[in-house]
């Protein structure tokens, strides 16, 4: 039986990812380095992960949703990519040690950083992009899904780059127009991984209900603050997520 003080303690990181998946997209670099530390294996952490997305998602998706955040023509492309992508990054996840490409995902995440900074208005108003543009958005946002489902980590910093930077959002029109593609992806990497036998649902259950409740107040927090701060946010999460993939 599971000790009551680890349940205590991965409903505390649930919370907390749930919130910060919520306003900035980058929870997984604290959850999933949690699971592993209570003695999940790296492929059981990042698969019972996606148990608490699912109810991170449920707490927050309603909110954007009512505030009109969700640019809607572009989910069902964004959809389909994620579905592929899922299949893609899943079986991956299934057969290859992860650290390599952590890295260099790391490596990304730096590497866009001084745009944030150079470009005031990225992220703070929307903007129409060229078709060119979001031709390539979307190849990139399909790598980014395979990433992501494959394990997660950073991933949510490489989505908002992707749509702020071809596509023209701002961060909170990221946060919320990628919520659903997002939730699918959970939803079918969780049928897969439990499918192949990786998930711990004791553990999974309690992250689903502390991460629901977690993206339920980050979600109104990110509204509530705006974008000015949400980036400001971002940037510092970028600093320290890049940090964390290439040296930790």
């Amino acid at each position: 039986m599971i000790d009551i003080i680890i349940l205590i303690f991965v409903f505390a990181i649930g919370l907390a990812t749930g919130f910060l998946d919520a306003v900035i997209g980058s929870g997984g670099l604290v959850s999933i380095p949690s699971l592993i530390f209570i003695g999940l294996p790296p492929q059981v952490a990042i698969a019972t992960d996606r148990l608490g997305t699912i109810g991170q998602h449920f707490g927050s998706l309603p909110k954007f949703w009512k505030e009109k955040k969700i640019i809607w023509k572009y989910v069902p492309p964004f959809a389909l990519i994620s579905i592929i992508g899922t299949y893609v990054g899943a079986n991956i996840l299934l057969n290859v040690d992860p650290n390599i490409l952590t890295k260099l995902v790391g490596i990304i995440v730096l590497s866009f950083l001084p745009l944030v900074f150079i470009k005031r208005n990225l992220g703070i108003k929307r903007k129409e992009t060229t078709k060119t543009k979001k031709t390539i958005g979307h190849f990139f946002y399909f790598f980014v899904m395979v990433y992501a489902a494959f394990i997660g980590g950073g991933s949510g910093l490489l989505i908002f780059y992707t749509l702020m930077i071809f596509f023209g959002f701002t961060v909170i029109d990221s946060i919320a127009t990628s919520s659903i593609p997002w939730f699918l992806l959970s939803i079918f990497s969780l049928i897969i991984f439990s499918i192949n036998g990786i998930v711990d649902y004791t553990i999974g259950i309690v992250l689903f209900i502390s991460m629901l409740l977690g993206g339920y107040i980050g979600a109104h927090v990110a509204i509530k603050k705006g974008n000015k701060w949400v980036k400001s946010l971002f940037a510092i999460v970028v600093i320290i997520s890049g940090i964390k993939l290439l040296f930790f």
